[in-house]
């Protein structure tokens, strides 16, 4: 009676093993049956093995015309490891050269997937430039390579073939190497309602969500003219530096000005009890603007904006007294009206105009009165910069608006 429990673990482990065959029948396709046992043959728990063994062997079982073979491949490895990019765009290429592509493949990953795939091969086409200098050879091992030359004629067999889906050919271009053109044939008209194209549009939109700040350098030249009492000083240049920042509706800027000349006519100065005429001139203000854009085409934009800061002028005595300068300053509030013209939708730079009026009262005790507002009008030039966004819509080629 000693051997029946033998005999009964016997079948326990046969039937367990007879289970797991035909679930392993089940999840993989009739015609790898065989080949499992080359993804396996060493360590069936290393899927790295499964990925090496796959790129060994794609060449061959594509050129013996087993298609259904590779894309069961791919389910397999999917299953057992989860997704990788190479499986990902040789299944598209595979499924799209066998006329078989519809907008079911195409998801929230195809674009950020197409992206991925664009930089890897750049970065690497621009090492092998520099490879020689650090004494760099090939492979021992041409595996890898070899696949690649694979996935890319491929890639251009499928985006040369007339007769293949549109979505498909579009594809076909992107993975043979031709980003630009095939970002370019997503956006044209005939490929509006299709999943790519929507896809597209999105991740665009997204992308743009991520970066709604925009940095933003200005300079500013124009003539500070003085509109009450203080029309005695004369109209000034004045030269401005903006440096802030803008969102779709928002624009915030630190601004420092500086108006020189002398003045038109000499005015009175109280210095240390000492009256004295000059017609010495300089002067700075220090704020911040804060705008509000009322228009933002997709070359034009029109803000209006308020503005606070320290206004504040310099005049300087005469010769034999002490040589002090002194200052007359006010507290500046403004507001005003600010027209950029965009070069083109995709670059930053611009040239415009700017009106400014400043609410200004400066001090002068026992001097000439230098109360009164000022009016500023300037030719404005600048950027309006986000370096990431800029290269995020420069690798997806996008032919739209940059800014908005």
């Amino acid at each position: 009676m000693g051997y029946r429990p033998g005999l009964t673990i016997l079948a326990l482990a046969a039937a367990l093993f007879l289970v797991s065959c035909a679930t392993v029948s089940k999840r993989m396709p009739e015609e790898l049956s065989q080949w499992h046992d080359v993804l396996t043959q060493h360590d069936p728990n290393t899927c790295r093995k499964y990925h090496y063994n796959f790129e060994r062997e794609a060449p061959r079982l594509y050129k013996e015309d087993q298609a259904d073979s590779l894309l069961g491949a791919i389910d397999y490895i999917k299953t057992e490891c989860g997704p990788a990019a190479n499986l990902e765009v040789t299944r598209l290429l595979l499924i799209s050269n066998q006329g078989m592509f519809d907008d079911s493949l195409v998801g929230s990953a195809t674009i950020p997937q197409m992206l991925w795939h664009r930089t890897e091969r750049e970065y690497r086409s621009w090492w092998s430039r520099w490879s020689l200098l650090y004494g760099s050879s090939g492979p021992i091992d041409n595996t890898h390579e070899n696949f690649e030359s694979f996935q890319l004629d491929l890639a251009r067999h499928v985006a040369a073939d007339s007769m293949l889906d549109r979505e498909g050919r579009v594809l076909g271009r992107y993975y043979s190497g031709e980003f630009d053109e095939a970002f370019n044939s997503i956006q044209a008209d005939s490929m509006r309602g299709t999943a790519l194209r929507r896809n597209y549009d999105e991740y665009v939109e997204r992308t743009k969500l991520q970066f709604p700040v925009r940095g933003n350098i200005a300079l500013q030249a124009g003539n500070w003219n003085p509109q009450g009492a203080n029309r005695l000083l004369g109209a000034h240049p004045e030269l401005a530096v903006l440096i802030g920042g803008e969102t779709k509706r928002w624009r915030l800027d630190g601004v420092i000005a500086y108006r020189f000349q002398r003045a038109k006519n000499k005015y009175d100065v109280d210095s240390l009890g000492h009256i004295v005429s000059t017609d010495d001139f300089d002067s700075w203000l220090f704020g911040g603007e804060a705008g509000f854009k009322i228009l933002d085409l997709r070359r034009l934009s029109t803000d209006i904006f308020v503005g606070l800061g320290y206004d504040v002028i310099f005049s300087i005595e005469e010769e034999g007294d002490s040589e002090e300068w002194v200052s007359h300053g006010s507290l500046a509030t403004s507001f005003g009206v600010r027209q950029r013209f965009f070069l083109n939708e995709r670059a930053g730079w611009y040239v415009g105009a700017a009106v400014r009026y400043s609410m200004v009262d400066y001090g002068n005790t026992g001097g000439s009165d230098l109360g009164g507002n000022t009016l500023t009008v300037s030719l404005v030039t600048g950027w309006s910069y986000h370096e990431t966004l800029k290269q995020f819509l420069k690798n997806l080629n996008y032919q739209g608006n940059w800014r908005q």
